[in-house]
């Protein structure tokens, strides 16, 4: 029989075993080819480093409705070239003053299909990307690229899905494989992974709790059903004993039924309502 603390050990070799894989694989490399004669180019601003780190464990990326569309156009368009035309793309978080990577997208866009991992829930679809290049280059390296399809910005400035051109982006290119730096999200992927871990745990919370509220609401319904039910047949019960009770008084004198007509009334109302509480005192006991 495993045990929970055996069974905790063999989930974190996992994880290890997964971040050396991260760790060890090639990125940075000084052999990196930059010199395309068709390529093509796209900043993409993250909302968090949390979903940077989901896009390199799983080699998965996922933008908004319109920028899924910009993404997988450009992708197809590439793809019908006939000499090779990749599509990179240059990852900066919000607010970072940094980008912090370099990928390629390797795939089309997969509209259908959605994962729950990403930090916040509103991103749908999502395509394969590979990446190949993970550190971190201040934004000061590169406020000298002006996009001229951009108002003449500087590419430090740009939105999400900003297309760069050909020249522009060769030369990012260049500066990501050139620049020497000794830190990058791989150093906290750790903290990142305790923050998955986290999460999930808390998603899992919440909808066994929306699960619970379920049941006990359809069993307080069905509780309820049977209450009204069972109230209906004491009520029906009890009014025939009342019918067969007025009948029995039928069955009097004539003096009777003529001097008592109204009192007769009363009686069977009196009846009546005594029935009915009966049935109502069954149902509660019921």
């Amino acid at each position: 029989q495993i045990t929970a603390e055996h069974s905790s050990s063999i989930d974190d070799s996992k994880n290890n075993k997964s971040l050396s894989k991260i760790h060890d694989e090639s990125y940075n490399r000084p052999d990196f080819s930059t010199d395309y004669k068709n390529a093509k180019f796209f900043i993409i601003k993250s909302y968090s480093e949390d979903n940077v780190h989901k896009s390199i464990k799983y080699g998965v990326w996922a933008s908004t409705p319109n920028g899924n569309k910009k993404l997988d156009a450009a992708y197809r368009e590439a793809k019908e070239n006939q000499d090779p035309c990749p599509v990179f793309l240059f990852f900066s978080v919000n607010a970072s003053a940094q980008f912090c990577g370099v990928a390629e997208m390797v795939g089309p866009v997969d509209f259908d299909k959605s994962v729950d991992y990403w930090q916040q829930d509103k991103w749908s679809g999502q395509f394969p990307v590979k990446w190949h290049f993970i550190k971190d280059v201040p934004n000061s390296q590169f406020r000298h690229i002006i996009l001229e399809n951009n108002d003449n910005k500087p590419v430090t400035n740009s939105r999400d899905t900003q297309e760069v051109r050909l020249e522009q982006g060769i030369e990012m290119l260049n500066i990501f494989k050139s620049f020497e730096t000794d830190t990058s999200i791989l150093d906290d992927f750790d903290f990142y992974e305790d923050r998955q871990k986290a999460m999930q745990e808390r998603k899992a919370r919440q909808q066994a709790s929306l699960m619970s509220v379920g049941v006990v609401g359809e069993t307080e319904h069905r509780n309820t059903v049977s209450l009204s039910n069972d109230f209906m047949k004491q009520m029906s019960k009890s009014f025939a004993q009342v019918v067969c009770l007025d009948d029995g008084n039928k069955d009097g004198t004539a003096i009777e039924r003529t001097s008592s007509a109204s009192d007769g009334s009363k009686v069977a109302r009196v009846k009546l309502e005594d029935a009915m509480t009966a049935a109502v005192s069954s149902g509660q006991a019921s």
